[in-house]
């Protein structure tokens, strides 16, 4: 996606010097498309973000109150599991950023459509 919007936001540059009513009703439309993947993403990144917080409370809880064999491997295997949710937030949390960014350059130019 980030790729897509990358070549979008340059298709757009450099049509946006010559525009026209179908030229904005298409930049219209393509910014809504990406409106609306940049709010998908940012609910699948609360999601991802509250289920680590949710795992490492879990984690921490099996630490604390476990003891014994099963303690240490279910707590092992939650530590396992908060790991690889940090590290896909993360990949979440870094792919949001650049389509609010993305979204925010087909805003500013989409003024200058409009200006024009």
């Amino acid at each position: 996606m980030d790729k897509k919007l990358r070549d979008y936001i340059k298709e757009i540059e450099k049509a946006s010097k010559n525009p026209s009513a179908e030229l904005i009703e298409y930049h219209k439309t393509m910014t809504a498309q990406f409106q609306h993947e940049r709010f998908i993403h940012l609910i699948v990144t609360m999601f991802f973000a509250l289920y680590m917080f949710l795992s490492f409370a879990m984690f921490l809880f099996t630490a604390i109150y476990l003891t014994g064999n099963y303690g240490a491997i279910i707590s092992s295997c939650l530590g396992i599991v908060t790991l690889i949710l940090v590290i896909v937030t993360l990949f979440y949390i870094r792919h949001y950023y650049q389509l609010e960014n993305g979204t925010q350059k087909l805003e500013e130019i989409t003024k200058k459509l409009y200006k024009l």
